[in-house]
């Protein structure tokens, strides 16, 4: 395809056009980097990892381990959820809440989970409890600071509508507040989904816990660094397919929002 002929496709084939020419360019950069500096280090080819991947993908500890791995990000993010939005709900829905939780808010956003893992692993051992702590520890955060900076800037027209129409508690919620609110709390439950997963994988390759982690774990201490590259490629396809779900989510839930109509949820 020439430049000529590119430039009058349509936008959607220019993108993907682009899109390939990027992965082709990543692609030889990584075989050129294998077959020299990192040839000395055993780092695999492209072609070396693919044969790699094809040979776990006929396994059933591969697949058992990232099915436990996602289930324990997906059940923090969830307990997290279940925690930030009540909480975010209240302090956001107060000014002086707000400002009285902020120093907390704060403290608590820069504290590296990883940073209390030792503690965590003595009171939990190394087990799904262990990452589900680490999950909400971590991924609560965002959660609490978008859905309460959601609340507070919902506009004072909107209270005063659902005053003057006698709206009562839930229809205020329902078709007042939570319009609003959702486009910023979309943006923290993606930060808190990326988070969940980051920290489940975490937890299992620093706790010995099963899942993905743990496979990563195992391949590094016997040196197979063909198995751990595809491990770790695999923890980073999960971490795109997991944004991507919630990128659709968001766009599902919102498609009358303007982010979402220009293509701001991508």
């Amino acid at each position: 395809m020439t430049r000529t002929t590119l430039r009058a496709a349509p936008p959607g084939v220019r993108r993907l056009v682009n899109r390939l020419l990027a992965i082709l360019v990543a692609l030889v950069v990584w075989h050129l980097f294998a077959r020299g500096p990192g040839s000395s280090s055993g780092f695999p080819t492209p072609l070396e990892s693919l044969e790699s991947a094809v040979d776990l993908a006929g396994t059933s500890v591969y697949w058992s381990n990232i099915a436990t791995s996602v289930e324990t990000a997906l059940l923090g993010l969830g307990l997290a959820l279940l925690i930030g939005l009540p909480i975010g709900l209240l302090t956001g829905a107060n000014e002086h809440a707000r400002r009285s939780t902020q120093l907390i808010l704060d403290f608590g956003r820069t504290v590296p989970a990883i940073a209390l893992l030792p503690l965590f692993l003595l009171l939990f051992g190394a087990t799904r409890s262990l990452g589900l702590i680490l999950i909400v520890v971590s991924a609560v955060w965002p959660v609490i600071i978008q859905t309460s900076y959601a609340v507070g800037e919902i506009p004072p027209q909107l209270r005063r509508v659902g005053r003057a129409y006698h709206l009562t508690r839930w229809h205020r919620l329902r078709y007042l507040i939570a319009p609003s609110m959702l486009p910023f709390v979309f943006v923290g439950l993606r930060i808190a989904a990326t988070i969940s997963l980051l920290m489940a994988i975490s937890s299992e390759f620093l706790g010995g816990s099963d899942g993905l982690g743990y496979l990563l774990l195992q391949a590094m201490q016997i040196n197979d660094t063909h198995r751990a590259f595809v491990y770790s490629f695999t923890a980073a396809i999960l971490g795109l397919v997991l944004n991507l779900i919630f990128v659709l989510l968001q766009r599902r839930v919102l498609w009358w929002h303007t982010s979402v109509r220009k293509g701001g949820a991508a």
